[in-house]
C-alpha cells in the first residue's frame, strides 16, 4: 500500500497512520519528542465523572455563572475571542460589584482557580499515567490551568509556572502551564490584556516555544491550534531557519471528530492532522506501536553490540573478513550510519587495526596487490562516509593512509612506473572522480596544511 496518496477531488495528500507514528516513533528514539496539551486532554483523561473537565469556553461561561456575571446570548456571541469574552465579563463584573477593574478581574481568575480544581480517578490515572511513561515526552506544554498532568506523572515530571525557565533536570519531564495555572492565580492568562505582553519583543514565553517547537517533534493533544500567540508561535517555528533538518521535525496535531478519516493529511499550514474519535483509544495505538518499533531497535542493538564486540576483541577472523570482503565494508558503513554514537569509537580502533595489518605485508616482497587492497578499502569509505558526518579522528586516520599509499600511485593513468602498484593506479584513475567535491577540498587542503605531499599532489588535480 502507498504511505502516501493523493485524492484527486480534493487535492488532499493522504499519508497512511503507520507513517505518521514512524514519525513520532523516530523522534521519541531521538529524544525530542514533545506534547502541546489542551483542554480536550484534561477532558479525555477526567472522563464523564460527576465533576467533568471544562472546556475554555465552558470555563469561563461558568466562572461567569459562579460570579453572578450576566453571561451573553449566543447572536452576541458571534465574532467574539474569548479573550475579549472574557474580558467583558470583568467589565461588567467590576460595575456589578462597584470595584476598579482589576480587582474584578483577580476576582475572575482566583474563580477560575477554585473551578479547575479537578482531577482523574484512581482507575483513569493509572490508565493515562501507562500511557504517558511509555511515551516519556521530553517537555510538554499546556494551555490547561489544572494539574491533571502533574497528577498521571507524579514522581516523574516539574510543574511550570509561566514565570519559570522551561528546564527540568534529567529523566524528569517539565510541564509548562504557559498560560498559568490554578496555583497561582496572578499567573492566569484569560482577557485581552493578559495576552498582550506575550507579543512583546523578546517575550520568554513566546520566544521559547517557537525555539521549542522548531527543534523538536510536536504532539499537539486536545487543542484547536485557536490562540493567536500559539499560532504566532508555531509560525514563527517555521521561519527561524530555512535548511532541511538534521534530526525528526513535525508538528503533528491530533484532532477529535465524529466521523475521523482513516489517514493523516497535511492542512494548509503543513502540519500534520490525524483525525480521532477517542484519545485514549489514540494514544493506546500509538503506545503498541512505540513498544514494536522499541523492540525492533532493540534487536538491531543486540546485534550492533556482537559487532562492537567483534571490533573490540580485534578477532582475527573479523580483520581478514573486513579486508577480503567489501559488500561486509559497506554494510558496517550502513549500520555505522544509523548508529553512529554506539560503535564510532570501536569502528575507528578495529579499523586502524584491519589497515595497520594490511600494510604490514605490503614489505612482502612482490606484495604490490596489497596497497591495491589497502587503497580500495580507504575509497569505500572516502566514497560512502558523508564528510560533514565523518568523525574528525577517522578523517585524520583516511588522509594519513592515503597519503601513504598514493606514494606508490602514478600520477597518469598511462603511466606504468617501476616499484609503483600498478593495480593501485588503475583502481585511483578509476575512482577518483566519485570522491564527493567536498571530500576531495578538505582532503586537499589537510594535506597541503600538513605537507603529506603525495596525497596533496593528487587530489589538488581533481580541485
Amino acid at each position: 500500500m502507498n504511505e502516501v496518496k493523493m485524492d484527486k477531488k480534493d487535492e488532499i495528500v493522504s499519508i497512511s497512520r503507520e507513517v505518521v507514528f514512524g514519525k513520532i516513533f523516530n523522534s521519541f528514539n531521538y529524544g525530542n519528542l514533545g506534547m502541546f496539551v489542551g483542554a480536550g486532554f484534561s477532558k479525555a483523561v477526567i472522563g464523564d465523572e460527576f465533576h467533568s473537565a471544562l472546556s475554555w469556553f465552558e470555563l469561563i461561561k461558568t466562572t461567569s455563572q459562579s460570579l453572578d456575571i450576566e453571561f451573553p446570548s449566543d447572536d452576541k456571541l458571534i465574532g467574539v475571542s474569548l479573550p475579549e469574552l472574557a474580558t467583558s465579563l470583568c467589565k461588567s463584573l467590576a460595575v456589578n460589584k462597584s470595584i476598579d477593574y482589576n480587582k474584578a478581574k483577580s476576582l475572575f481568575k482566583n474563580e477560575i482557580c477554585k473551578l479547575t480544581n479537578w482531577l482523574p480517578t484512581q482507575e483513569q490515572t493509572n490508565r493515562f499515567r501507562e500511557i504517558m511513561v511509555i511515551l516519556n515526552p521530553s517537555w510538554i506544554i499546556t494551555t490547561n490551568y489544572d494539574l491533571v498532568l502533574e497528577t498521571l506523572l507524579t514522581g516523574k515530571c516539574k510543574s511550570l509556572g509561566p514565570n519559570n525557565y522551561l528546564s527540568a533536570q534529567k529523566n524528569i519531564v517539565p510541564i509548562y502551564h504557559f498560560h498559568g495555572t490554578r496555583l497561582d492565580p496572578d499567573s492566569i492568562i484569560v482577557t485581552q490584556e493578559d495576552y498582550i505582553p506575550l507579543f512583546r519583543p523578546n517575550e520568554y514565553r513566546q520566544s521559547k516555544l517557537a525555539m521549542t517547537i522548531r527543534e523538536s517533534t510536536t504532539l499537539i493533544l486536545g487543542y484547536g491550534l485557536g490562540d493567536m500567540n500559539v499560532l504566532s508561535a508555531v509560525d514563527w517555528s517555521k521561519n527561524i531557519y530555512t535548511k532541511d533538518n538534521e534530526y525528526p521535525h513535525e508538528i503533528i496535531q491530533v484532532v477529535r471528530t465524529s466521523l475521523p478519516k482513516e489517514e493523516a493529511y497535511k492542512d494548509e499550514n503543513g502540519n500534520l492532522i490525524i483525525e480521532i474519535n477517542d484519545l485514549e483509544t489514540f494514544l493506546n495505538e500509538l503506545i503498541i506501536f512505540i513498544v514494536k518499533e522499541q523492540q525492533k531497535y532493540d534487536s538491531k542493538l543486540k546485534i550492533l553490540n556482537k559487532l562492537i564486540g567483534g571490533f573490540e576483541a580485534g578477532k582475527e577472523q573479523w580483520i581478514q573478513r573486513f579486508i577480503d570482503d567489501k559488500a561486509l565494508r559497506l554494510k558496517i558503513l550502513t549500520v555505522l550510519s544509523e548508529f553512529e554514537h554506539h560503535m564510532i569509537s570501536s569502528y575507528i580502533q578495529f579499523f586502524t587495526l584491519c589497515i595497520n595489518k594490511i600494510w604490514e605485508k605490503t614489505s612482502n616482497n612482490g606484495a604490490f596487490h596489497v596497497y591495491d587492497k589497502y587503497l580500495n578499502i580507504l575509497l569505500d569509505i572516502i566514497v560512502n562516509y558523508d564528510y560533514k558526518k565523518m568523525p574528525p579522528r577517522l578523517f585524520q586516520i583516511i588522509a594519513q593512509s592515503l597519503d601513504r599509499v598514493l606514494y606508490y600511485v602514478d600520477r597518469s593513468p598511462t603511466t606504468r612506473t617501476v616499484g609503483n602498484s600498478w593495480a593501485a593506479s588503475e583502481s585511483w584513475h578509476d575512482r577518483k572522480n566519485t570522491i564527493p567535491k567536498d571530500m576531495i577540498n578538505e582532503l586537499y587542503e589537510y594535506a597541503r596544511q600538513n605537507l603529506l605531499i603525495g596525497l596533496s599532489r593528487l587530489s589538488k588535480e581533481l580541485i
